[in-house]
């Protein structure tokens, strides 16, 4: 399978789990807020109807009035400190308040206010000075949809308004659990990462590498070179298994067998075709598809070989004798050439090396090796016939005729031939 599938994949996998995370903490956030909203709402109820059962309207509206602290006006407010103590996590803060037209006064209050101390009118109670001076209706104050305090009049046996009940909540229930809530969102993080890791990497071993196998084969059999498999591709098949990995594991190892029967026919032929049997040189057709491939080169050099006393030799010892020669030939021609350079067996007795990345110093080197080992001497030492390889070659860089400088090379080979034949006083045959 493709690195871009995989990749995309493994893309979507994140932009779920991080999708699934927040839609989580969100909801999470939503189901606490509402929570929060009942339970602070459940909270202040109780203590707004523990403070109303507690407190004593008539006693504490006269103790306001006289500021004489009795006994019971005291163990009120003992009572209610104690309550607030012990729901300190959700109540803040218990007071009765008298209002009046340019401020409020304490009667009891568990935040440490005393009896008659001043409480200013703020920005809300302002806003609903006229409702608490009449003290007919129960009122919430609330902070950006957070209700923070509720307001419950408190009435006197003869219907006359003692003041307001002041329950003041603690911070907001989703606030003080929020902590917790990014905990949870941080584990529910990481355990879905985990499980998306643990997939991933079953799905890799299960899915991913065995299709990643098989195209790796079938890149194989298009004849790309950048497949990473080599010809036992075949082994990478999961034919073992039963579901359709393994079906189409199974059709494709078919088709490769078949095919690399038919690839190596085809190559076998095509190798026979442009190549010398007895010498495995290139042969002369192959020569004639590359002349002009030859023609553009921006150097080249051309060594035309011939081998004297080939045919004396085919005549008097034999054509087993003359092959032995041809191949003795061809094995010295392939010591001394490059793995950049062409040779060609160009008939029966003729070789033409052709070579393409060369310098004139290279060049030198070769031809002065050449003349050093002269004459190359390629029958059998117990051969009574000798016969020698002639060379001669031909140089050209930039513009040249190609057609002039193999000419000139056959020619100096002759040339070479003539002075050898001298020299080994060989029949001119």
């Amino acid at each position: 399978m493709s690195g871009s599938i995989r990749k995309n994949i493994r893309f979507f996998s994140a932009v779920i789990l991080v999708i699934f995370v927040l839609i989580s903490f969100v909801s999470s956030c939503l189901i606490v807020r509402l929570t929060s909203a009942k339970y602070q709402a459940s909270v202040a109820s109780a203590a707004l109807d523990m403070a109303e059962l507690t407190i004593n309207a008539d006693l504490a509206k006269e103790t306001f009035s006289t500021r004489a602290v009795s006994d019971e006006f005291l163990s009120t407010q003992t009572k209610l400190t104690n309550y607030q103590k012990r729901n300190s996590s959700a109540v803040k803060r218990i007071s009765l308040v008298s209002f009046s037209n340019t401020s409020g006064g304490y009667i009891y209050d568990t935040g440490g206010r005393s009896l008659g101390d001043r409480l200013d009118y703020d920005d809300y109670t302002s806003s609903i000075k006229t409702e608490l001076i009449n003290g007919r209706n129960p009122l919430e104050h609330t902070v950006g949809g957070i209700t923070v305090a509720y307001f419950r009049p408190l009435r006197t046996v003869d219907d006359n308004l003692c003041g307001y009940i002041i329950v003041e909540l603690a911070k907001p229930y989703e606030l003080a659990y929020f902590p917790v809530l990014v905990c949870v969102l941080a584990a529910l993080f990481v355990l879905s990462a985990l499980f998306i890791f643990i997939f991933m990497r079953a799905l890799n071993r299960r899915l991913f590498t065995p299709i990643k196998r098989i195209t790796d084969s079938a890149v194989y059999l298009s004849g790309d070179d950048s497949a990473s498999v080599g010809q036992d591709a075949s082994v990478f098949f999961e034919t073992t298994r039963n579901d359709e990995v393994g079906k189409l594991s199974k059709a494709l190892q078919d088709i490769f067998f078949n095919m690399n029967s038919r690839n190596e026919n085809l190559s076998q032929a095509l190798y026979d075709a442009n190549h010398d049997g007895m010498t495995g040189l290139f042969n002369k057709r192959c020569y004639h598809s590359m002349v002009e491939v030859f023609k553009s080169c921006e150097c080249i050099c051309l060594i035309y070989f011939d081998v004297n006393n080939l045919k004396l030799m085919n005549d008097t010892l034999g054509h087993e004798s003359g092959d032995y020669v041809i191949t003795s030939a061809a094995d010295f021609i392939k010591g001394i050439m490059k793995p950049t350079d062409y040779t060609f067996r160009m008939g029966g007795d003729e070789f033409l090396m052709v070579m393409t990345q060369c310098s004139y110093r290279s060049i030198n080197d070769l031809i002065e090796r050449l003349e050093k080992e002269s004459p190359i001497i390629l029958s059998k030492p117990t051969d009574s016939i000798k016969c020698a390889l002639s060379f001669g070659y031909a140089y050209a860089k930039g513009e040249y005729d190609y057609d002039k400088k193999l000419a000139e090379a056959e020619e100096n080979m002759y040339e070479k031939k003539a002075a050898l034949k001298k020299e080994l006083q060989m029949p001119d045959r």
